[in-house]
């Protein structure tokens, strides 16, 4: 069976490519308008003067013609001199390059690798729109700017994706010349199209980074930007990926600007590692093809790669498995982990984190309802387990910028008779998230603990009284807790009795953070106040020290 291993050999070859759209129909129109008068003495079509007006004429005029149906964009046309171009799918990858003749003065062959494509053509009156009728279809194309796919709005600008790992890149970009007409803003918010190599598709991926925030790029200057995509999208498989963002040439903040979707291509490269791997399958007397997933890298950077190799059987319809997860390396051997029911993202049974200068592994041990995340990482040569493994599920939230472990309990509700409590029934399954940061002196990872804090204490840190209110709502405010990251939970309840002394309590609590003044999203319903953000059940000043 084929192996899955993850590379860690840097690369820095990439192309970038973009795709454009206008924030109105007015604003793309003054664009075109403008570039055309200014720049038509570089883009003309090897016929034309640069005196001469935008012509319907062959050669196409160059630039960026933009093909689109019942109002969604299909494709974009880059048209150069000398009767070639290229096409980009609009929600794709892959650009695929032509050349193109004419035939009987009006129909149009373009000729690309691995095929002939025939149309008849016919252009506006202003010659910026082509009408391109195939044997079954039509296509409407649309003259949008004077740029190529690698600066589709003309405007001076060069990314290039360096220092590629599984775990991110550094985005370098540069800008000189173009056709600048207001400020160049970028969006420091990403996506991946992923390419998949058994169906030859592109697909676009969950997006990452910080919706609205933003970065300006100077005219005549250069700069760099590290992408780190873990927290949403985990460490890349090897294989072709395209990282995709938004650029706007902003002329007033009121709602003047052009709007360009940019693309750059790279790639995660494939390391084998087959000699550590066949190691594993030896010691531990099983077939390669039991070897269904490894994660190969230099974790302590030391020039020379390591291992972890996971055997067993292949994911079943619950995403679960069994199986065993070994370390290798030149001199070590060895099993670190058997599971009966390993959990699989994807395809992956084995994760890796960055955490400060090293790496991290994860593996999940899936339960009904829930998951548990065990960790190891390499210290002074040796891979070590870390000290809260199996505390619960690790992972890398987006509302902060460190570390949690959810902790998995049953402490919603509780029932019991007055005078019986010591026969108190708990129930309500609830999840919790506690936090953690990555220690460099320890080489692990340690959690931020929490403290008590008063009443004033918390109306102070979120600038009106959340005690005062919860209790308007019904509830009993029990203790407030506040975390060394900013993290603030505040734990409150409520109490009903019976008529036969018989005692029934809920338990809630409110997650706020102090440092961006927000509520945390708890169940992903995009809200934003003390309610949304409950995660039931009591939280504890720290679940390392109990």
């Amino acid at each position: 069976m084929k192996n899955r291993v993850v590379g860690a050999i840097l690369i820095g070859m990439l192309i970038m490519s973009a795709c454009s759209f206008s924030n109105s129909k007015e604003a793309e129109q003054n664009s075109v308008a403008v570039s055309s008068e200014e720049s038509s003495e570089v883009f003309i079509s090897p016929d034309q003067t640069p005196g001469d007006e935008f012509k319907a004429q062959m050669p196409v005029h160059s630039g960026i013609w933009q093909a689109a149906d019942y109002g969604r964009t299909n494709y974009y046309y880059e048209f150069s001199e000398g009767y070639t171009g290229r096409r980009l799918g609009a929600n794709a990858g892959d650009v695929e390059e032509f050349s193109y003749e004419v035939n009987d003065g009006d129909n149009l062959v373009m000729h690309y690798a691995d095929r002939d494509e025939y149309a008849h053509y016919s252009f506006g009156e202003d010659g910026k729109h082509l009408v391109l009728t195939y044997q079954d279809y039509q296509q409407n194309l649309q003259w949008m700017s004077h740029g190529t796919l690698e600066d589709l709005g003309g405007l001076g600008l060069t990314f290039t994706a360096e220092d590629i790992t599984p775990f991110g890149c550094t985005l370098r970009y540069s800008q000189s010349g173009g056709y600048v007409t207001g400020e160049i803003t970028a969006d420091n918010y990403y996506s991946l199209i992923a390419h998949s190599g058994e169906d030859n598709e592109w697909g676009s991926t969950d997006y990452f980074g910080t919706e609205g925030q933003t970065f300006t790029i100077e005219k005549d200057s250069s700069g760099e930007i590290n992408i780190d995509w873990t927290s949403k999208l985990g460490m890349l498989v090897p294989g072709d990926y395209v990282l995709y963002f938004q650029i706007r040439d902003i002329r007033n903040v009121g709602g003047d600007w052009d709007s360009f979707d940019y693309r750059v291509w790279f790639s995660v490269p494939q390391n084998d590692g087959e000699s550590l791997i066949k190691k594993v399958v030896a010691e531990a007397g099983a077939d390669i093809s039991d070897a269904r997933y490894s994660v190969v890298y230099d974790f302590d950077s030391d020039g020379v790669m390591e291992a972890f190799v996971y055997l067993g059987d292949a994911p079943d319809e619950y995403a679960t498995c069994a199986g065993e997860v070994w370390y290798v390396d030149g001199d070590t051997c060895v099993k670190i982990k058997e599971c009966g029911s390993f959990f699989v993202h994807g395809d992956k049974v084995i994760d890796m984190y960055p955490v400060g200068d090293s790496m991290v592994i994860e593996l999940e041990e899936a339960y009904a309802t829930s998951t548990v995340s065990y960790l190891f990482m390499m210290d002074n040569g040796e891979w070590k387990e870390s000290a809260i493994s199996g505390l619960g599920y690790f992972f890398k939230p987006d509302y902060v910028s460190d570390y949690c472990v959810s902790v998995s309990a049953y402490d919603s509700c509780v029932d019991y008779e007055e005078g019986k409590e010591e026969e108190a029934l708990y129930t309500g399954h609830t999840w919790k998230n506690y936090y953690f940061f990555y220690d460099k002196k320890s080489g692990d990872f340690k959690e931020y603990v929490g403290k008590e804090i008063s009443e004033d204490e918390l109306e102070a840190a979120c600038g009106y009284d959340l005690a005062a209110e919860i209790r308007e709502a019904g509830y009993q405010v029990d203790v407030v807790i506040k975390r060394e990251n900013g993290i603030i939970n505040v734990n409150y309840s409520k109490t009903e009795r019976g008529d036969v002394g018989s005692v029934y309590k809920e338990f809630h609590n409110v997650t706020y953070n102090e440092l961006n003044q927000r509520y945390a999203d708890a169940w992903g319903t995009n809200g934003n106040s003390w309610q949304d953000s409950d995660f039931g059940g009591t939280y504890l000043k720290a679940i390392t020290e109990r």
